[in-house]
């Protein structure tokens, strides 16, 4: 009988042990359901979820970089793979012109950023040239002039969501290029040491800036491109600015001092919200101006602008053929046509009809992105590769 028991209560003690051990191994659950532990490195770890990867770093700038380069080594080779492919196998991009834009993106970044693109060259060994022409891959056929963007912002609060929370809808429009580069999709949480509010960056592998992303406080910010107007190479990067406003910032009234205080470096559209309500700001090279909401509870914005008052020439009809008004305005009327009933499966609803259906997806609609910045969630879709897949930004930025 003693033995019995003892058998019994060995097995069971062995069997807590053997749980602990593998929970700890790989907390599957720590991070919300969807998210797979898969590996880390110096105190930064990897998850997964399908085809996107998810790294939460930690620690001083260098040493996140150096998280980012062990933990996506593959992916970051495999993008400065797929430019040599895209950029200079089939558009003919010489390796010297690609190395200049990469240089100069590079040489205008604030030095902290510098130190994630140093720490990442080391830990992945890419080596700096390597890793810095990746971190450029976005700006390649803009400077090149090879493209322009024809990205959808769309937020709706109050009436439209039955006094529900605010919902975010955006669409990363680029050239059909960037599909060789939609398997290799990021969400990045940096946990600085320094004092900085916990952000997360949503982009290609590699890229460290923010073109669309939250911070820990549920500010969230998205740019579309603007009329164009070329480029003030004297100034940093509107994009980098907006990754240092999420690090700084904790809400729309403090970030709306900043952004009217901001001249950027290319024509943009600048939408931003948090848990109460939405701006888009409308950014020339010489003025920024806030655009509120279209009406009670929604504002909607794409890529030409829409205050009046503006001195400036749109896009040559020739390229875009009035669409970025027409992308607006199917947006305003899908939204009326939901009204009061917006939720997070109504946005992705919303984002998933097609241009052609009176909507605002496009054949070049490379990602989508919906948030609900009071609950830090984020869903993401990239069509032709993964549908919509939820990613809680809440546990990873530790609250």
């Amino acid at each position: 009988m003693k033995r019995r028991l003892f058998l019994i209560l060995f097995t069971g003690i062995l069997a807590l042990l053997v749980y602990g051990y593998a929970s700890a191994k790989e907390p599957v659950d720590a991070r919300g359901a969807g998210l797979k532990y898969v590996t880390e490195f110096e105190g930064g770890k990897l998850y997964s979820t399908g085809t996107i990867k998810v790294v939460e770093l930690t620690g001083s700038y260098r040493q996140m970089g150096r998280q980012y380069g062990a933990l996506l080594k593959d992916d970051l080779e495999a993008m400065y793979r797929t430019i040599g492919e895209v950029f200079v196998k089939k558009h003919t991009m010489s390796p010297g012109r690609l190395d200049t834009i990469a240089r100069a993106v590079f040489d205008r970044y604030p030095q902290r950023y510098k130190e994630i693109l140093y720490g990442i060259a080391d830990a992945s060994g890419l080596g700096l040239d390597k890793t810095i022409l990746v971190n450029a891959v976005e700006w390649l056929p803009k400077i090149g002039n090879l493209s322009f963007g024809h990205c959808s912002g769309i937020a709706a609060w109050g009436p439209y969501t039955n006094k529900g929370p605010l919902v975010f809808g955006r669409n990363n429009d680029d050239d059909p290029l960037y599909f060789d580069f939609a398997g290799m999709m990021v969400v990045a949480v940096f946990k600085p040491n320094d004092g900085s509010i916990p952000t997360a960056l949503i982009n290609y592998a590699g890229v460290i800036y923010n073109a669309t992303g939250m911070n820990a406080d549920g500010l969230f910010l998205e740019l579309n491109s603007g009329p164009w107007m070329g480029f003030s190479l004297e100034r940093v990067s509107i994009f980098t600015t907006l990754f240092s406003y999420l690090q700084e910032y904790h809400n729309l009234a403090e970030l709306d001092r900043a952004m009217r205080s901001t001249l950027v470096n290319l024509s943009s559209i600048v939408n931003a919200a948090d848990p109460g309500r939405a701006y888009s700001y409308e950014c020339s090279l010489w003025d920024t101006r806030r655009r509120d909401q279209d009406e009670e509870g929604i504002v909607v914005a794409a890529n030409d602008f829409s205050l009046p008052g503006w001195n400036i020439s749109h896009f040559d009809p020739k390229l875009e053929s009035g669409a970025s008004q027409l992308r607006k305005g199917n947006l305003l009327a899908l939204a009326a046509r939901h009204k009061g009933t917006v939720s997070p499966a109504v946005m992705m609803k919303i984002l998933d009809v097609p241009f052609a259906d009176g909507g605002a997806t496009q054949k070049d609609t490379i990602y989508q992105v919906v948030a609900v910045p009071v609950q830090l969630k984020i869903w993401l879709k990239v069509p032709g590769l993964q549908d919509w897949t939820e990613i809680p930004l809440r546990p990873l930025f530790g609250k």
